[in-house]
This record gives C-alpha cells, structure tokens and sequence, in this order.
C-alpha cells in the first residue's frame, strides 16, 4: 500500500496548528503567503518545498522535525527499531553521515 505523505503531512500540521490555536489564515499571515496555501498543504492538494518546511515551522513555533512525527508511522518501539535498519541498509556512507547529523541535533535536549 502506497501511502500519501502529502495528505499525511497536511494532518500532521493541521494538527500542529490547531494545538497553537492558529486558524488557516493566520498562519498564513505569519508565514507571507497567499490564501488557501495552508489550506491547499493540510488537504495535500499542495505538497511543501524545502524552504517551505522551514518556514511553516518557524511559522508555528516548532522544530522542523515536529512537522514528520505522523499519526500511523508512530508504531512500537521493535517495529520502529526494524523499518529504520531496513532503511539505514539502503544507505551508502554519505546518506549515513547526514542521518547521522540530523540525528545528533534532532536528539539534542
């Protein structure tokens, strides 16, 4: 089953801008972006650039990362454990130096 990440990233900030009591255009507002743009990413009518994630998260105060923690991908901590060494074994050496990284700042506290 294929999934659609642009429909499950537009719950996950829905979600998120729901929990800052931010309606659509206000965030928008914040962001410097036309109307329905927020609107047209939580229907996954739009998917984000790079930059965008960016900005719709300093739009919402939060990390970057908080914008992929994805109601359905979430599963027990063995699974998790499993899909992610699946993934890491596709890996070559430079992919496994950036997870790396983005791993250590996304594990910081």
């Amino acid at each position: 089953m294929r999934r659609d990440w642009g429909k499950l990233f537009g719950k996950q900030l829905a979600k998120l801008r729901n929990a800052k009591r931010l309606k659509q255009h206000q965030l928008e507002e914040r962001m410097g972006t036309g109307a329905q743009y927020v609107s047209h990413l939580e229907t996954g009518r739009n998917k984000p650039g790079f930059e965008n994630i960016f900005e719709i998260a300093e739009g919402l105060n939060v990390s970057p990362m908080e914008l992929f923690f994805m109601a359905g991908l979430d599963d027990s901590k063995d699974v998790l454990r499993k899909r992610i060494e699946t993934l890491l074994d596709s890996c070559n050496e430079e992919d496994l130096r950036k997870i790396y990284r983005m791993m250590l700042v996304s594990l910081e506290k």
